[in-house]
């Protein structure tokens, strides 16, 4: 009587079983959905010229209130960090400048974020930051520590 080999089928199942884990290690280092989060490694949401020009936006229409540390400082950290992107951005929008919100452009105010995001110490990259509100809900921001005080 001739008995079937199992060394095909322990072959078939380690292939099976390899191909799973495979794809089991795959989908854990695949990168996550979900909120981004804002860290100096992480991908860069405005360019530099974008902070020029929040800068120019920034002095026209925010340093009659505001000093560069109200939006740098331990409140504003810890106020805004974990928060969606959107949530500061909005704030923004609806409310400034103080007297006359909502009179810039759309883009002025993602301009003027990205000014924002510079004075924290976040680094600029390639791609702008653009007035989207999906876009900016999906960044969670998270600010660097604060430096210590002089």
């Amino acid at each position: 009587m001739h008995r079937p080999s199992l060394l095909p089928n322990a072959l078939l199942v380690a292939v099976v079983v390899s191909s799973v884990f495979a794809a089991s290690r795959m989908t854990a280092q695949a990168p996550r959905v979900g909120p981004r989060v804002f860290v100096a490694d992480s991908p860069r949401v405005y360019t530099d010229s974008q902070a020029v020009q929040g800068q120019t936006l920034w002095t026209k229409n925010c340093v009659e209130c505001h000093e560069s540390t109200d939006v740098t400082g331990a409140d504003f950290r810890t106020k805004w960090s974990g928060q969606p992107l959107f949530t500061l951005y909005e704030q923004i929008r609806t409310t400034m400048p103080d007297g006359n919100p909502g009179t810039l452009s759309r883009e002025e105010y993602a301009a003027t974020l990205a000014y924002i995001l510079k004075l924290n110490g976040l680094p600029p990259g390639e791609a702008k930051l653009e007035p989207d509100s999906v876009a900016l809900t999906a960044i969670t921001l998270t600010l660097p520590p604060a430096p210590p005080a002089p």
